[in-house]
């Protein structure tokens, strides 16, 4: 099997990482309540305060308009996180935590940092340390459309 993963590219390499990760995030997330991976992710992401307003949360976590405004509709009527008018942007809303949605993010972040945790460990110490790097050039690398032919992809 080795064999055969070597000869793939890296981007289905990533694709086949980016499966396993959430097929694992869904079932640490199941374990402790019943969030779905998108909802967790916008809990997450409010939580850290990564983001202000609607459009930038959308951006980060990478979300299509659609699924976006599904899952805050959801969140918002089970009570985890509360809508808000923009302060300067009437076309986009902020989004805050409810006492619940803070007690799901409390109850779920220590576990989700333990997986990353024992994710890493996976790795030896001279590649963590090049792990985020890496992924940050990758991620840039991504944002564009307009690449030269006879590359990997």
């Amino acid at each position: 099997m080795a064999r055969i993963e070597a000869a793939f590219p890296l981007s289905f390499m990533i694709h086949q990482l980016q499966i396993k990760l959430g097929a694992q995030a869904r079932a640490l997330i199941a374990q402790h309540g019943d969030l779905t991976l998108p909802q967790w992710r916008i809990i997450r992401v409010i939580g850290m305060d990564a983001a202000d307003g609607s459009t930038a949360i959308r951006k980060v976590l990478g979300f299509d308009k659609s699924q976006f405004s599904k899952t805050v509709t959801q969140l918002q009527a089970r009570g985890l996180v509360e809508v808000l008018d923009h302060p300067v942007d009437r076309r986009q809303f902020r989004l805050a935590l409810t006492g619940e949605g803070r007690a799901a993010l409390d109850r779920l972040t220590p576990v989700l940092s333990a997986r990353n945790e024992y994710l890493m460990q996976a790795l030896s110490p001279e590649e963590r340390a090049l792990i985020r790097p890496a992924l940050q050039k990758l991620s840039i690398a991504a944002e564009t459309t307009d690449i030269p032919t006879g590359t990997d992809t």
